[in-house]
């Protein structure tokens, strides 16, 4: 009999790791709402450079010295800022369950590919339209299409 963790989907287990990075229970569309209107620490932008982004590929979701400036001043990511972190760790841990590890997935994220019109799936990532497509994706390959 398969294991659970083997009948759990990509996507399943993607979100228990962002629910741990966010420290909150996220099953639900309307969780993810919840913690973007309420907000989320600033560390959480740390924990995606865990995950293998560098700085300057996150710069879109908060510039540096907004980043800074929250940090001393002990504020949370906006709704706004909170929304696009959400939208890059579901995305990036979800490639991460795809692919296996940290160096494949975030190879892969890099990349540019004909399927993305040769852009690579970090920049699509900056528009709702784009993380879909990559998550679409994503959910192709892990589901065995490699078209």
């Amino acid at each position: 009999m398969p294991s659970i963790r083997s009948r759990q989907t990509a996507s399943i287990r993607a979100m228990a790791t962002v629910s741990k990075m966010a420290g909150v229970r996220l099953k639900t569309a309307r969780d993810e709402v919840q913690l973007s209107q309420r907000g989320i620490s600033p560390d959480v932008i740390d924990q995606l450079k865990q995950l293998g982004t560098s700085s300057a590929e996150l710069h879109w979701i908060i510039k540096p010295r907004t980043l800074a400036h929250r940090k001393s001043k002990g504020e949370d990511l906006t709704q706004e800022e909170t929304g696009r972190w959400l939208r890059v760790a579901k995305i990036q841990a979800l490639a991460l369950e795809v692919f296996g590890s940290k160096e494949k997935a975030i190879s892969w994220l890099r990349k540019p590919t004909r399927s993305f019109d040769d852009q690579s799936a970090l920049v699509l990532l900056q528009s709702e339209a784009g993380a879909q497509l990559v998550e679409d994706k994503l959910n192709q390959l892990d589901a065995g299409y490699f078209a």
